[in-house]
């Protein structure tokens, strides 16, 4: 063992990943733990000082939360009181509602927001009376109410006792709710400009439909599965009707060049003969009347010139893709056949394809407990006492803040420590399977994996994760600091600050890239993630013609694969739509049930892309270890037509084969 990497002993044939490793990385695995200590330590903290109802119910000027009871703050009048069945939160200047720090104003929780326009004294203990609720402050006796003069008065001025309507707990004034109705009508109008009433004949369809768009996504996982079987047999068909078609296509955009340019230059040529011999005969003082040669067309050297230019230029390109597609024609049929073994990798173990539901149940579940410990750092803060009204208000300190922005890279990290666990999964199974020569002795390849990653490689999948979530939260970062300089930074610098999030975006997704490449050589070797990641990139950068065969070519594949699966989905909705049900829009669930559709076919295509690279960085490891005729070489008779020696390996691969029948003859009849 050299470097945490068992390597073969002299002589000993590989076969596959190994078994005896030893445990990488574990320095980033107590890391992580450390990490996930340190967020349960942040999380006690959220939980003592702050309050999800905060954001639910609102929070009045003295610091109670509505309907609920509350603790007392020191010093503070009205703090400390029973809310219950105050659900409402009622402001005596609403635009404080949006920007506390600009706008000073009394807010209280009420049972009912003011539902009619009070203007006496009379008529604001008459609320009280009918509804029970204190517009007031909660120590002023409703005997002693009156009409403030502003905001911060101990009751609400005349311009607050208006119609209000309860949206989100929140008491909005009638005058803002109509001019935002307003606003959506003029949006509205222009949508009526289609059909009349379309916004609502829409969400009227998505709730008479939505049972049936959850059938059509169970339809969708079945047509998944069949497409990831089908991908197997017609994944040829598809790439070299792909390649065929761009190859024509491009022969077809210069011959209509060529012929454009062509065209345009007879017409100017005889246009221009034209006029030569009319101006002839004009000074001949011939009355004849040539107008019956005038082509109608304002064609002059300038047009003939451009279109020569594009057909140039088309040609180039089309040269350079005609000669691409000859030098890549050998590789884009290695793609073709890696599709094929990657099919007969999950044919043989088809639970693989559940790895992306649980990764999905396990990410929502852990999602969803993150975030709710988020709600309370969100809220959290010290309660402090403004001198000039004594209003509360709730102080977030630097510890609180750089916990939140803790707790958020710890989500990222996490998310990604779960996507990277099921790509060593998928990896380490199909490395089992590609370098099992008798494929009815694999025994259970993807149990196997589970345990070589929980026993040997969490540290590995550690390390590659929090890499990834560095990078995402320098994203975060940059795009919260754009955030906060936007409309006060210059031009130059948001365009800065653009170009670098576009950079460190291609940056995240190269390091994606080397990632899942350096779990598949960690799932074959046991390496630690820096050894796995140099391999996989030397592998690489000596086949980077087969790579971008494969990233280019066999994503399109995929991405039809995906497009197959919503159009089988939206045919069968379809049909029933226009037969079954009577909706306004037939498009209105269709789409829905497509964009469902889509995203389950992307689950299952994933496991299928995770499968054709780790069968290509196997076959290439496969090439490198041995030479197909002293070591035969553990792939299919299929891609050993891709190798310099592909006769001697064949017939190697067959004597082999033929002899060990024999020798298996041999022992059954002892």
């Amino acid at each position: 063992m050299i470097n945490n990497q068992v390597e073969p002993a002299e002589g000993v044939e590989f076969e596959g990943p190994i078994a005896k490793r030893s445990c990488t990385d574990v320095i980033f695995l107590l890391i992580f733990m450390a990490f996930l200590g340190g967020m349960g330590y942040v999380a006690v903290g959220g939980f003592q000082y702050g309050n999800p109802w905060k954001l639910f119910w609102g929070v009045d000027s003295w610091g109670n939360v509505c309907n609920q009871k509350n603790e007392k703050i020191l010093n503070v009048t009205n703090s400390g009181l029973d809310r219950t069945g105050m659900s409402n939160i009622y402001y005596y200047n609403f635009l404080a509602s949006t920007k506390p720090s600009l706008f000073k104003s009394t807010a209280t929780c009420v049972s009912k927001c003011p539902d009619t326009i009070i203007l006496t004294q009379s008529k604001l203990v008459d609320f009280y009376n009918r509804t029970d609720s204190k517009l007031c402050h909660p120590d002023v006796a409703v005997e002693n109410y009156f009409i403030g003069s502003s905001a911060t008065d101990r009751c609400p001025p005349s311009a607050a006792l208006i119609e209000h309507e309860s949206i989100l707990n929140r008491c909005i004034p009638k005058s803002a709710i109509d001019a935002g109705v307003a606003l959506v009508s003029s949006a509205s109008t222009v949508l009526n400009q289609i059909d009349d009433n379309l916004f609502n004949k829409i969400v009227a369809d998505v709730k008479s439909t939505w049972k049936v768009v959850l059938y059509l996504s169970a339809i969708a996982f079945g047509v998944g599965l069949v497409i990831v079987v089908l991908m197997r047999f017609f994944a040829g068909i598809i790439i070299w009707t792909l390649v065929i078609g761009s190859a024509l296509a491009s022969l077809a955009g210069t011959a209509f060049c060529w012929y454009t340019w062509w065209n345009y230059n007879s017409k100017l040529n005889d246009k221009t003969s034209n006029s030569t011999a009319s101006s002839i005969m004009n000074n001949t003082a011939a009355s004849v009347d040539m107008s019956f040669l005038d082509l109608g067309e304002d064609i002059n050297q300038e047009t003939v010139d451009r279109w020569l230019y594009i057909a140039i230029g088309v040609s180039c390109v089309s040269f350079i893709i005609l000669l691409i597609l000859l030098i890549m024609r050998k590789r884009i049929a290695l793609v073709v056949q890696l599709f094929k073994e990657a099919g007969k990798a999950i044919g043989k173990m088809p639970l693989i394809l559940l790895q992306p539901i649980w990764t999905l149940l396990i990410q929502l579940i852990a999602i969803g407990g993150l975030v709710f410990i988020f709600l309370y750092l969100e809220t959290a803060g010290h309660p402090t006492v403004d001198s000039e009204t004594g209003y509360v208000h709730f102080k977030v300190d630097d510890v609180l803040f750089y916990m939140k922005w803790y707790h958020i890279f710890g989500i990222l990290w996490v998310i990604q420590f779960i996507i990277a666990c099921q790509q060593m999964t998928i990896a380490g199974a199909i490395a089992t399977w590609y370098f099992t020569r008798d494929k009815s002795k694999l025994g259970f390849p993807i149990a196997s994996s589970i345990w070589r990653l929980v026993r040997y490689h969490l540290g590995t999948v550690a390390f590659g994760s929090l890499i990834i979530a560095l990078v995402q939260l320098v994203r975060l970062i940059l795009g919260y600091i754009q955030k906060k300089l936007s409309g006060r930074a210059n031009k130059i610098v948001e365009f800065i600050l653009k170009c670098v999030q576009c950079c460190l975006w291609c940056f995240e997704k190269f390091l994606k890239f080397i990632n899942r490449n350096a779990y598949i050589e960690v799932a074959i070797y046991g390496c630690n993630f820096c050894q796995g990641a140099k391999k996989a990139f030397v592998l690489i950068t000596s086949n980077v013609l087969r790579v971008a065969a494969i990233n280019s070519v066999g994503d399109f594949c995929l991405f039809m694969g995906k497009c197959g699966t919503v159009a089988v989905v939206v045919v069968i909705g379809l049909e029933f739509f226009t037969k079954e049900m009577i909706v306004h829009y037939v498009w209105v669930p269709l789409l829905l049930a497509g964009i469902v559709s889509y995203f389950i076919a992307h689950c299952f295509l994933s496991v299928y892309e995770m499968a054709i690279d780790t069968v290509f960085l196997c076959f290439c490891e496969d090439c490198e270890k041995n030479d197909g005729v002293q070591k035969p070489y553990f792939m299919s008779k299929g891609l050993m037509s891709y190798v310099e020696n592909s006769r001697e390996a064949q017939t190697a691969g067959s004597s082999t084969g033929s002899s060990s029948k024999t020798s298996k003859k041999i022992s059954e009849k002892a």
